[in-house]
């Protein structure tokens, strides 16, 4: 009888064991994407910062037709389009 409640309690610290080894491993997990999205974040940036950039001055058409290009360009669809 005291075998099995040995076992058992053994069983139950394995389990606690477990369960402390995931609760890390999914706050490390949420960190990792805290930093993917912070990166995409700053690539994004850059990326409309170098757009930018190459922005030229010229007239108002011009600047709107450059305007619509990069809209269209960074434009990403969604649904049955």
């Amino acid at each position: 009888m005291f075998s099995i409640i040995r076992k058992m309690f053994e069983r139950a610290r394995s389990f606690d064991a477990v369960f402390d080894r995931l609760n890390k491993i999914e706050s490390k997990l949420e960190k990792f994407e805290k930093l993917a999205d912070e990166n995409e974040s700053l690539w994004q940036y850059l990326d409309e910062q170098k757009e930018m950039e190459g922005v030229f001055v010229g007239s108002a058409e011009e600047f709107v037709e450059e305007f619509s290009d990069i809209m269209v360009r960074n434009m990403k669809p969604q649904g049955d389009a």
